[in-house]
């Protein structure tokens, strides 16, 4: 998350400084998982000399470009629209895909645009996850079963394994919504993460990705992994990495890379001479740029014919930027951060009055119709209803389209919302509840099951 956000935030940066060119990318809208969506990014040359496009690169490998050759040059006081193409993976709910444009207005400059969709799932969970924690080669692989629900898809099912990362086994279990994860104990060495992918019986998202972790411990395990090196200042302060040997044999280290950022590794000898132990120093380069740094250390252990991979990262800042710890920035005196601040009775005031909306008119219709009221939206994306034959379900989600909260939303706002069932067959009882689905694609429950005859 935060090396998304910080590459965003460069980018958005660099905009304001480009005065002949602007440059807007069209919104996918909602998209359902394991799909791909189209926009397109518009580059607007304001000024009176042509601009040449150089070239456009997704900052994800899985996004692409359309029909488009470049370069391709941008007369005064035009535009061009570049179609581009962004694989929603398992993204869940509002998501910006990046894109580096390189472009030469007499120099080359960089800039770049944010592709926004809002992921959507069949999965009540929208991001199911397994870790495995560390799998020791030594001892039996862990296994761990994750099971897949929908309120969306009748009947429910995962129909194959589609794919499987070489760290670990799946098994679709007999019930088709469970899938039952190993770890493999011959996989290699270090930390492991990818996706067992899984395709469903859904027409609206072919597949579903659960995202796998596992930590394997060979005969040498290092100090920590990955290593967070924090946020720092300066390029001078080492980091240290320690590689132990279980059986406390001497760790003989071959070729040591480092792959991600610009940097230098030397190796050491552990303090006191520890047996079975080596150690690496890590600094980081005088020329590196500042901002996130995620990369590895690739160690070779000749001795077991292995590569140790390492993660390390950190956050590089000026030495002029200020970072303030807890302590300082509380008053002196204060006890906790847990004590409560005291009271703003004016700002107190002005939540608790809350203003309601208008309430809109009643949809046409005989169904039931379900109406509710909903204060500070501000986290809300929308409202799904989910319809049920008895209290205790099975329910499924009725509604085909989303209840879009409203335009007006925050604090001290109260909104109504009315919902018509058509569906609902004349002089039969159901059982509804509302959903919300939250802006980070996240599901819960509003309200529980409402019992309602249909007239």
């Amino acid at each position: 998350m935060l090396k998304t956000a910080l590459v965003a935030l460069l980018f958005v940066a660099a905009l304001p400084a480009l005065a002949q060119v602007r440059i807007e990318a069209q919104d996918v809208g909602e998209i359902y998982q394991t799909n791909t969506g189209h926009a397109t990014i518009l580059f607007i040359n304001d000024g009176a000399k042509p601009v040449q496009i150089v070239t456009v690169v997704p900052i994800d490998n899985a996004d692409g470009i359309g029909d488009f050759k470049f370069p391709v040059a941008v007369a005064p006081r035009t535009s061009v629209n570049i179609p581009v193409r962004v694989s929603s993976g398992m993204d869940a709910g509002d998501r910006n895909h990046l894109f580096k444009i390189e472009f030469d207005d007499g120099k080359r400059e960089t800039a770049g645009a944010k592709v926004h969709l809002y992921g959507l799932s069949v999965l009540d969970d929208p991001q199911p996850k397994v870790d495995l924690a560390t799998v020791d080669t030594n001892a039996v692989a862990p296994t761990k079963t994750v099971s897949l629900a929908s309120r969306e898809v009748p009947d429910f099912r995962i129909t194959r394994i589609v794919e499987t990362p070489d760290f670990v086994t799946a098994k679709l279990m007999p019930d088709g919504r469970s899938i039952a994860i190993a770890g493999k104990t011959d996989a290699g060495w270090g930390r492991h993460d990818g996706y067992v992918k899984v395709a469903l019986d859904s027409t609206v998202q072919p597949q579903a990705w659960i995202e796998v972790k596992a930590d394997v411990h060979g005969a040498v395990i290092p100090s920590s992994n990955p290593v967070e090196m924090g946020i720092f200042h300066t390029t001078k302060l080492p980091f240290v990495v320690q590689l132990k040997s279980r059986d406390g044999k001497p760790v003989k280290l071959g070729e040591v890379k480092l792959e991600g950022f610009k940097g230098a590794v030397t190796k050491q000898v552990c303090v006191g001479n520890t047996a079975g132990c080596a150690q690496l120093s890590v600094t980081v380069a005088d020329d590196q740029g500042i901002g996130v740094l995620r990369g590895k250390l690739l160690v070779d252990l000749p001795d077991f014919h292995r590569q140790l991979p390492v993660n390390i990262g950190g956050l590089y800042v000026p030495a002029s930027a200020k970072v303030h710890s807890l302590d300082e920035t509380m008053p002196k005196g204060a006890k906790s951060s847990a004590e409560p601040p005291p009271l703003d009775l004016k700002s107190a005031l002005q939540k608790s009055t809350q203003v309601a909306l208008p309430a809109p008119p009643d949809p046409p219709g005989k169904g039931p119709l379900l109406k509710w009221q909903v204060s500070n939206e501000t986290n809300i994306y929308g409202y799904l209803i989910y319809r049920g034959d008895s209290e205790n379900g099975a329910f499924l989600r009725v509604n085909k389209d989303i209840v879009h909260v409203g335009a007006d939303k925050g604090d001290g706002i109260t909104s109504t919302y009315a919902w018509r069932d058509d569906s609902a067959v004349s002089g039969k009882t159901y059982w509804y509840y509302i959903g919300m689905l939250n802006r980070d694609g996240s599901k819960q429950n509003l309200s529980g099951p409402q019992e309602v005859k249909a007239k």
